[in-house]
Order: C-alpha cells, then structure tokens, then sequence
C-alpha cells in the first residue's frame, strides 16, 4: 500500500512533536520525585518507630544525613532520595534495606557520634549534631587556630570573600568526598564479610527491612534512606540570596501546551540570551533561573511574571546584581524548585541593605502580623477590660509593693518583684510573669505565627517582635499603675536565700514602679536620708513610696548576693562576654517630629558626621542616618545580678515541679498499667523481658492528673572531649593548667591565673584583655544549650528498649559474638540517667527550664501552658479575652499536644534560637565595623586566641571583636616573621607555636598620629597564645569587614577603655548576647 505524501508528512511532524515531548519530559532523562507521604500516615509510622524524624544536613549537592536518636549515627540519603527536601528541613526518612546500606573501610577509626556524657539508658539528642556545625569527618588543622565557622562571625566572612561566594564541598571536605560501597557491591565482590558485617545473623535475615530503633549490627555499617515527607520547611533555606541566569530553553508545540496544560511555571517564555558569539539573540523559548549565594540550595526556576520585563530584553543589566528569591514550591515532576522574584539587595556600603542580608541568611523575616492573626486581639489598650471572673480565679497582689527592673530602653516588660516579711527571718518573693497564654490560644494563627518566629531578635536600631506591639508592648508588658495578669511563683526563702517552699499559680498584679538597672543600683546605693534626690528620676505609683521601692529593692539584693555566691560555689560557670551599645545618627524625620529630644549639639554632631563621612569619599544624604558615631560597653552591676538570680531560681523551680510531675505520672502507670501493649512511659524493662503472661491493663489512678502538654525542659550538654582537650592544648601552651571537671573547675582555674597575673604585677589592662580572651576561649568551644521533650526521650528510650533489645548491646562490641549486655534498668535509674541527660553544664543544676520571658520566646510560652494545664488552671476552655463577651461554648477539652509534635517544636526553638543569636551577633558587628569605617582608623590592643602554621586569630578585648587574618597580611607591614616554637624557662622546647616579628630599624611606622616617628633600634614582637598586642583595626571601602594590622611595639600598651567593663554572662545566656534580655 502506497502511502501518501500529505499523510506522511503530518507522520514525520507528528513523529516530531512526540520526540520533543519526550525531550521535555525527560528534562535530561529527569524522572518525576516520588510523592510525599500523607501526614497521618507518617505520624502513624513515626509514632511505631518505622521512620525516623530528624534535621536534614547536607555534606554535598547530592548527599546529606540526618541523625538517628536512637544511636546518635548518621542516616546517609543520596541525590533522588533526597526528595526535595532542603537544607536544615525537619523531614521523615525511611531506611532503605540493609542491601543499599553503605560499608566503611575496615582500617577505619569507628565514627562514634555519641556523647561520652549521655547515659547509655537515654538516647542521643539529634539536635546536638546538628547545633555545634562542629564535623568529627573533617580534617583537623595543624594549627591551635579554630577554623570552625561557629567561631568566627558569618557575616564578615560572607563581607570579606565579596559576593557571590559559595562554600563547595571540595573545601569543607579536603578536596574529595568520600565514597562508601553498598553491602550489595561488597559481598558480590566479597561473599566471606557476610560474618563481619552481619555477626551472628543468618544471611537471610540480615538482608531483612530494619527498624531504626534496631541496634546497628556493626560498626563498619551506615543506614541509609530516602525522605518520604518534610515536616517543617527551613526558612533560611527558601529565602536566598543569588544571581539570574537566562538560559534557552526547548521550544514546545502549541498543541502539547494546551493538551497538556502546562502553567506559567513550566511553560517558557519570549526572551533574549546569549549567542555563540557573545552578542544578544533573541529566542522564542527561555528560562530565567535563580542562582543562590548558600552553599548546597539548587537553583530555582522563577516564575516568568515575577522577573522585570527589561530583564527579559536585556539580560545584561542583571549581571553584578544580587537578587532575592523566595522558593513557593518544589513540583515532584520539575527537577528545579518554583521561586518568585522579591527584589534586589542594595548598596554593600549601606548598613540597611547589610542589615536585611544578615536577616535573609538566617531566615529571619520582617513581615507584618496579619488581621487574620489580629482578629481576636484588642485594637488598644483602652478597649480590653480584665474579666470579672479572671479576679475570682487568680490570687490578689495589687496590695503588694510590686517593682519591674529592666533596660532603660526596654519597651516589653515581662516580669515583676516582689518581697515581704513573712515571719521572723522568713521572706515571702515573688516572681510575677506576664501571663501572655491568657491572650495566645494554643492553634490560633498568632499561636502559630509566634511558633514560626520562636523568639524576638534585638538588632543594635531595631526590634523584631514575636508578638504584636498591642501585646508585647500594651496589653502584656507589666506597665505600672494599671491591672496586669501575670503567672507567678512565690518563694518562702530564709535570711540565708534557701528556699523553704514555692508556690505556682495564676495571679493578677499592678506595679508601682518601673525601675531601670542604674535605678535599681542608685536606690541601693543612696542612704534613706537622701531618696528625695531620686523622687525626679524615679515615678511610684500611690500608696507606696520611695522608701518602700527601696526597702524592697534592698531586700531583693540582700537574698540575691547569697544565692549568687552559693551558686558560684556549686560550680557554675561564668564567662566574661562584652556587649555594645551603640549611639546612632537621628534621621531627619526623628529631628522633625522629636526637636526636644535632639539639642543642638546632636545636630551639630550629625553635620559633623556627614562631614567626616565626605571626606572620606562615603556617599552621604538619608542613608547615612542611623550610622553608629560611637559606642559604650555594657556594664554589668548589682541590680543585673539581683534580677539574673530570681529568673533563674524561678526557672529552675518550675523545672522542678514540671519533671517530678513527669516521673509521678510515669511511677503511676508502671503500678496501674501491666499492659505493656498500652504502656507508652517507662516500665521495668526486666519485667517487660521476663513476664511471658500479659495481664489487662488497670484503670488509671483518678488521683493523678495526667498532663496533655507535654513537658518542655532545656539543657545544657557537657562540651565534647575534643573541644575540652583543645582549649586544655590552648591553655597549656600558655603554661595555664586547666581544670575540666566541671564549669565551676574551669573557672577557678582561670581565676587562679589571673590572680598569679596580677602578684606578678603585670599590668591592669593587660590582665582585664587576657581575662576577657581566656573567657573567649572558653566561651567558643560550649555547647549551645537546647530544648527538648523529657516524654518523647523517655518513650524513645523504652521503644528502643522493648524492640527485642531487653538487653542493649554496646555499638562498639556489637559485632562480637557473646557481647555482655548492660544490667537490667528500674524505674529508679530511669530518673537518674534522665536528670544526668536534662543537667545543665553551665549553670550546674540537673534541671532547667524557660519561664520567664514569654513575650520573647515561644518556648516559655509553652512551658507556661504546661505548668498551667498541669495545676489546672488552664483557661482557653474560657472565654476569649475580646473585646465584647462572647457567648460560652461550653467547657470543651485542653488542646493536647502530641509528643512528636511538641520534640518537632523545640528542635525548631533551638534552630532559631541559634539563628537568632548569630543574627543579633552580627548586628552588633556590622555596626562596630560602620563606626571604624567613618573613624577611619582605630588603634587597640589585641590578644591572640590562636596561631597556625599561615594564620592568626586574634581579639579585640575593648570591643569583643574576633578576627581570623592570614599572617602574611597581618604582619605586612613588618620586615620579616618566622614561626617557630617557644622555649621554656630552662630553654627547652616546646610544642607551644609562637611567631617572631621583625621591625627593622628606621622603618617609619605609617600612621596619622605619628608620621615621624622612627624605630630607635631593631626591635622584635614575639606573638604566641594569649600575647596582647597593639594593632589598628580597618574597614574595606567595600562592604564591612574589618581588618587587623599588626603594629610595632613603639609605645606601652594602649590602656583599655575607661567604658570598658566586661558583663559577666551565665552560660544559659549563651544564645542572648547583644539584647538586653535578662
């Protein structure tokens, strides 16, 4: 049969378009990702320990790991299994079987991920690895210097490498990454390791699907397994910032659009690219992609509406721009995520634009609380009235004399004191908190906004709030003079501040005075006859007076002291921290609206400014306001150590009594519930092993309250042996012996040293700059403390334990045959190695908690629903505090929140409270590096935190500035330097490094204050660990990244600022430094 020309003409167009639609189907022979699980579902399997949760940590573009809390080893997924999922997202990962699982080389040291402190009956905290970013696989350096991003500040390495730059794997992992075999490619080749990798296990059965919760057969193996869902997406990881590129893309027939349906997103647009030539050409079919700065995110395919039409023309005009992209989705048949255009970053040389990049790499967003969150708020304070019933349910401190001490600056004021005699050497304190659960119901859109933020963020000219300013700053903040609920905890203490008894409820207070810390500290210092002078400073409200305020206040700081003194005694680790506050330039519409505030000489100090900044060729006009023209340290007194102590003695009460509630209820259930089928709290597990009959379960005892809130409790790991032996190696090189023990241990050694220091008679400021650097050290190589869910670790622990592994086997012995097994475990050693597992480094107390600042953190929030459920005196079964009285609906239940819900939660507490902290950090020097910029120039002493074989570490004690430089740059300025090693008093040799600088004789030393001053003869500097040193701090005309030079020893040490007073900072205020919180 002879086929026609026109039919087959249409079968070659037709034959055609099917090649062009599998062309495009395959997208690079890309295949479709598979499905997200339905979350149901996956909490159905989380909940019977068929897939682990767990924070996604990339090591490469196309691996990355996640943690097993059972073991603390990682879960390796690689490229497709990954599933989507970006960086730092809390996901769902199914184990592959053990056939995919990956062998490590036999001559291999065995990667142990567990803490030595943990107790082998409590699993590892996932989170932890996570925290630290501190990598047991990488390459330890040569040098003492820590080359851990942790400890030196983001955003001057993001400043100094300029932009565009991104990390690669290649340098983080020494060039290479390293590739591990499947057991499927090891025992095809090798069919005899079957024993080592599997002992004492058929071959059939250990090829068989694995729990996780099953303990690892041997230490030569590592899980694997693919994400199946994403349970909480990272911000910082969908708002980036990057570059455009256009690109070409295959042009598709009209007809298979329409078939197909394609959107905006998949269907290409009319643009212009790049030719062969290097000239613009104009294309029927283009791409534009996002190309983001952050290390491992992909590129991301933009929607074509949300890219400028002129880019479209001409391509060229994006080069040399950054751009912010917002990630929208991820379609499981595009191999690249969907993201909108947001905008551009602004001049690199403008504090604003630098400020919204620190914001943007740490996934922190400015966007308005929206009417939906603010529906069922009050529109002002006016309009709220405290219901009649919220007075009969609460306990009356109105006739209290009731002080708040914060920050002269502070706007949310969230908690209050009080002190009264009870009987004869018995105080009566309380410690009132803004009762912020009243107005923010559990699963509300502002609950959940506040979930998603976790925190406030105090940058140096703004605040970022958690909640709306009608709460943190109206109706919530403990303002005096007017009615106020509050959640308290009343302490019977004696003279010597030993607690007797506590008391926990709701309550309703008014305060009489808001006092600020140099308040508080003047009313302590100034004798009774002389209060009249503080009556103009200081506003109290009727009936009380000034000499009550006092009498109070001087009371508080009485019982203080010897609580601080006894604590410090029990160990607790005090570091010393520098924080900055900063004097910034009024902007003009500041100087218009508040002309009192600003007097002439501002103003003038403003023209100064500008005029200074033109001199030194600075773009001057708006932007320059808000620019830094100076800064004083924070100081740290009386009236910070009495507040400090109360807050942590009410946080560590309302610990307390949430924990031993928690070890009632579960003491209860092993009595009351034989079920073991039902049991889902710690049991005896010998019984659980031994017992071949399984009895019914008993009714629950009516006389325990059983919590649905969950308990939220906070520690503070031990450091890691090889961060405490580091700063030993540190410490020992320059001849200080340290202590580890403990905190407490550390700090008396350090202590004793500088005490040696000073019967030395060596200098004031050298011994105040060395004091500060060994607190850095110190300081640098913590742990960060963390959240966590004390009934989903108990229950991890005894799901682990009931999975046939009555008797736990050690990882390390686990592949020799007869390992001994670890004793059987009662409920008593339960809740010591769960109080060894909550203990608190820092402070040195087994059990802590938030509590006291629920306006800035979401997880005191929570703590404060748990306790209030736990007393039961939770109230949203209540009205909701609106402004008109809403018709009851009756009591309705507590809203219950689900262990896997709540461990979801705190893993997200510590992640922002991490970011947070960084964020604040940066702020602070971002501004420090804007004031050395418009000075010009600024000479200070250094010390040196670190020497390596090329580079230096160093920090400025004036200012708390940590810089990591090469030596060659540092010492440019000298005729020569040498590294080498230092000698003892006997001239031996040791391993401590040192480096010898040479100033050669006449070299002028180039400065503005001393261009003709010589050398008189040929001097040396020898700089080793903890050596103070006089450089001159710059900053690059681009960007803000400060620079250290090394200067000749022409003059003594500068002394240290008079402003200069170290803040001693608790380690539990680790993740607070540069805000005022308490």
């Amino acid at each position: 049969m002879r086929v026609k020309p026109v039919a087959r003409l249409k079968f070659l167009i037709y034959k055609q378009c099917l090649v062009s639609i599998t062309r495009f189907k395959s997208a690079g022979s890309f295949r479709s990702y598979d499905s997200y699980w339905p979350r149901p579902f996956i909490n159905r399997m989380l909940n019977t320990d068929l897939l682990v949760e767990g924070r996604l940590c990339y090591t490469s573009e196309n691996s990355a790991y996640v943690v097993n809390p059972s073991d603390g080893n990682r879960i390796l997924i690689f490229a497709k299994a990954l599933n989507r999922a970006l960086p730092n997202d809390i996901v769902a990962v199914k184990l592959n079987r053990p056939e995919q699982w990956r062998v490590r080389a036999f001559l291999e040291d065995h990667d142990d991920r567990l803490n030595r402190t943990t107790s082998p009956i409590i699993p590892a905290e996932a989170e932890e690895e996570f925290l630290d970013e501190s990598d047991d696989d990488l390459e330890p350096s040569s040098s003492t210097v820590n080359n851990n991003p942790t400890t030196t500040p983001h955003f001057q390495l993001t400043m100094e490498s300029g932009p565009g730059w991104r990390g690669s794997a290649a340098a983080t992992n020494g060039g290479a990454e390293v590739f591990y075999p499947t057991v499927r490619e090891v025992l095809q080749t090798s069919p005899l390791l079957m024993p080592r990798l599997f002992p004492g296990v058929s071959s059939v059965l250990a090829l068989q699907e694995q729990k996780p919760l099953s303990p690892l057969p041997s230490r030569y193996l590592m899980r694997t397994g693919r994400v199946v869902g994403v349970l909480a997406e990272d911000s910082a990881s969908r708002r980036l910032v990057g570059s455009l590129v256009f690109e070409s893309a295959l042009l598709l027939p009209s007809a298979f659009v329409e078939a197909e349906g394609l959107d905006e997103f998949t269907r290409p647009r009319q643009g212009v690219v790049e030719g062969r030539d290097g000239l613009p050409m104009a294309v029927p079919s283009v791409n534009c992609f996002f190309v983001p700065e952050r290390v491992y995110c992909p590129r991301v395919k933009l929607i074509p509406s949300s890219v400028p039409e002129d880019l479209w023309e001409n391509p060229h005009k994006a080069e040399g721009v950054r751009y912010v992209c917002k990630i929208q989705d991820w379609p499981s048949t595009s191999p690249y995520p969907k993201g909108i255009l947001r905008g551009q970053i602004g001049d690199p040389r403008e504090i604003e634009p630098a400020t919204q990049e620190i914001l943007l790499s740490h996934g922190i967003y400015e966007d308005e609380f929206t009417e939906d969150m603010l529906k069922d708020l009050p529109a002002s304070e006016e309009e709220f009235q405290i219901p009649n019933y919220e007075y009969l349910r609460r306990r009356d401190f109105r006739s209290h004399c009731v002080v708040s001490v914060d920050p002269s600056t502070a706007k949310d004021l969230d908690d209050a004191l009080h002190v009264k005699i009870s009987t004869k050497d018995v105080f009566e304190v309380g410690v009132h908190i803004a009762d912020v659960s009243f107005f923010v119901r559990p699963l509300t859109p502002l609950d959940q906004e506040a979930a998603n933020r976790t925190t406030s963020i105090y940058l140096v000219q703004r605040v970022i709030p958690m909640l709306p300013a009608i709460l943190s700053e109206r109706l919530c903040s403990l303002n005096p003079g007017v009615d106020r609920l509050t959640f308290s905890v009343v302490f019977k203490v004696d003279k010597e501040g030993n607690v007797l008894d506590v008391w926990f409820g709701r309550s309703v207070i008014r305060s009489c005075a808001r006092l600020s810390y140099e308040d508080a500290t003047a009313l302590l210092e100034t004798p009774h006859e002389e209060l009249d002078s503080l009556a103009s400073r200081i506003s109290v409200q009727g009936p009380f007076s000034l000499s009550n305020i006092k009498r109070s206040i001087t009371y508080l700081d009485m019982l203080a002291q010897k609580m601080r003194k006894r604590r410090i005694e029990n160990g607790a680790l005090l570091l010393d921290k520098v924080q900055l506050q900063f004097d910034l330039i009024p902007n003009v519409e500041e100087l218009k609206q508040f002309p009192s505030t600003c007097s002439t000489s501002s103003k003038e100090a403003v023209e100064a400014d500008a005029k200074k900044l033109e001199r030194n060729g600075e773009p001057v006009g708006p932007s320059q306001a808000g620019w830094p023209r100076g800064y004083v340290v924070k100081q740290s007194g009386r009236a910070h150590h009495l507040i400090e102590e109360w807050m942590l003695a009410a946080n560590q009460a309302v610990a307390r009594r949430l924990f031993y509630h928690v070890i009632r209820q579960k003491h209860q259930e092993i009595l009351h519930n034989a079920d073991v089928s039902t049991v889902t709290t710690p049991t005896v597990i010998a019984t659980i092993g031994s017992s071949s009959t399984r009895p019914t379960g008993l009714e629950r005892s009516k006389g325990l309250r059983a919590s649905s809130m969950g308990t939220i409790l906070r520690r503070h790991p031990a450091p890691k042996v090889s961060k405490v032996e580091e700063l030993v190696k540190i410490a020992g090189s320059a001849g200080i012996p340290v202590d580890t023990s403990s905190g407490g241990a550390i700090r008396a050694s350090l202590d004793a040293y500088i005490a040696r220091l000073r019967e030395e008679s060596t200098p004031e400021s050298e011994v105040e700059s060395i004091s500060t650097a060994l607190s850095y050290l110190t300081y640098m190589r913590m742990q960060m403390a963390l959240y966590f869910n004390v009934e989903d670790v108990v229950d991890r622990a005894i799901r682990k334990a009931r999975n046939g592994e009555v008797s736990e086997v050690s990882p390390l012995a686990s592949d020799a045959a007869g390992a001994a097994p670890f004793p059987p475990t009662s409920h008593e050693s339960w809740e010591s190695s769960l109080l060894k597992f909550s203990h608190h480094f820092g402070l040195n107390v087994p059990l802590y908690t938030h509590f006291t600042s629920p306006i800035r953190r979401y997880a005191d929030l929570l703590v404060h629903r748990q306790l209030a459920d736990l007393l039961g005196c939770g109230h949203w079964s209540c009205r909701k505090p609106s402004i008109s009285p809403a018709p009851s609906t009756g009591n309705t239940s507590t809203v219950a929140c689900t262990p896997r819900r709540l461990t979801a939660q705190a893993a997200w507490c510590n992640r922002m409270r991490r970011e947070t902290r960084r964020a604040q950090e940066e702020s602070q020097q971002l501004f420090l590096a804007a004031w050395i910029k418009s000075s010009g120039s600024v000479q200070e002493n250094a010390v040196v935190l670190g020497l390596g074989n090329t580079k230096i570490q160093l920090l400025v004690p004036s200012c708390g500035l940590v810089l990591n430089h090469q030596l060659q740059k540092f010492c440019r300025k000298a005729t020569s330097w040498q590294m080498g090693s230092d000698r003892g008093a006997k001239g031996d040799a040791t391993h401590a490094p040192c480096v010898t600088v040479r100033w050669e004789e006449g070299k002028k030393e180039e400065t503005e204050e001393n261009e003709k001053g010589k050398l008189t003869a040929s001097t040396t500097t020898k700089l080793s660990i903890l050596s103070v040193c006089p450089v001159r701090l710059t900053c690059g005309p681009m960007g803000f990244y400060v620079k250290a030079e090394l200067l000749p020893p022409l003059n003594p040490l500068l002394p240290l600022s008079s402003a200069l007073e170290t803040e001693q900072v608790s380690l539990e205020d680790m993740c607070t430094v540069g805000c005022d919180a308490k």
